[in-house]
């Protein structure tokens, strides 16, 4: 089992394939399990690595109050630990808010960026409203599932099949997801992301449950970017069409 000593904290990732290197972030709550496609399919023609974020899956937790910036330094930490000069960086969700602010913080690192159905603000009925929820009624959180995916996902039944991904070996924690829908909320990055100078390639499921115009937002501001919208996807892309979205990355990488 991949554990690497980053900043202190045991942290759990796992790599396949050779070459270029790719990294991928998940979002809230989540894990490196969520990559479980990309990581049978893209490492054909990349190095992939999938990280557990502190508190996630099989990584330790943080000692200090969840952050975008802490988890962001915790990346930055897990590039050098892992001995790479750059890689290809890819967040989605709240791993998207945590690949802006290594943008802005550590370019160097960054050879290209990508950005998977995340904002530079997430709206006020966001994560933090889900936050409240997830800690107080953690029971009813199946409840918020089919929000999260396409009519279409929902109309073939394909949900029971794409859930098998989201963290099938892990123990879930609603207090982790909740920290980081709050970690989520806190952030502005409006102002700042005209100052990521890295080529960016955003992806975004056409039925996202954050409104489109988040996405757009990010590709006008965002100076060497170019956007893919998903069409049929919800706000899982990578589980929901998984052959569009790895098409997608491959073609921005030139692989």
């Amino acid at each position: 089992m991949p554990l690497v000593n980053v900043n202190g904290l045991k942290t759990f990732y796992e790599s396949r394939g050779k070459g270029r290197p790719l990294i991928l972030i998940h979002g809230a709550g989540g894990s490196s399990e969520y990559w479980s496609i990309q990581l049978s399919e893209l490492s054909k023609k990349l190095r992939v690595i999938a990280i557990d974020l502190p508190g996630h899956g099989k990584s330790e937790r943080l000692k200090e109050r969840v952050s975008i910036e802490r988890y962001a330094e915790h990346v930055a930490g897990f590039v050098k630990q892992i001995k790479l000069d750059q890689a290809v960086i890819l967040g989605h969700s709240m791993g998207g808010l945590v690949v802006q602010q290594l943008a802005l913080k550590h370019p160097e690192l960054i050879e290209k960026l990508i950005i998977v159905d995340s904002a530079a603000k997430f709206p006020g009925s966001g994560p933090p409203e889900f936050a409240d929820r997830v800690r107080n009624q953690p029971e009813t959180l199946s409840e918020l599932l089919p929000m999260f995916f396409s009519k279409k996902t929902l109309s073939e039944g394909n949900l029971a099949s794409i859930l098998k991904h989201l963290q099938p070996s892990s123990v879930f924690d609603p207090n982790v997801l909740a920290d980081d829908f709050e970690a989520a909320g806190a952030v502005d990055f409006r102002e700042k992301i005209k100052g990521i100078a890295v080529p960016t390639l955003i992806i975004v499921g056409a039925e996202d449950i954050l409104p489109l115009s988040l996405s757009q937002f990010l590709h006008e501001n965002i100076k060497e970017s170019e956007i893919e919208i998903i069409p049929d996807a919800g706000h899982l892309p990578m589980l929901e069409k998984p052959d569009e979205f790895n098409r997608a990355i491959l073609m921005f990488l030139g692989a």
